[in-house]
């Protein structure tokens, strides 16, 4: 079951940085300085982790609510 929960959290990571890449236009927030592009890089990696757990922690926690119910009403 780890194994399941890790390979989910990191599809869900990897999932929320392509779109947080594609969706938004990061160079509103960059303003073309060299120095601001690593900065903004990071911020999008560590909001792609935390939106990407938060979304794999849902979606596990909605399995097994499902799963206890199916199970219960059987």
């Amino acid at each position: 079951m780890k194994i399941i929960t890790f390979l989910c959290h990191l599809f869900f990571i990897g999932l929320s940085y392509q779109l947080l890449i594609s969706v938004i236009d990061w160079t509103k927030f960059s303003h073309h300085h060299p120095e601001n592009l690593g900065k903004l890089r990071l911020f999008v990696f560590l909001v792609a982790i935390a939106l990407g757990y938060l979304v794999s922690h849902f979606m596990l926690e909605l399995i097994q609510i499902s799963q206890t119910l199916f199970f219960e009403f059987r």
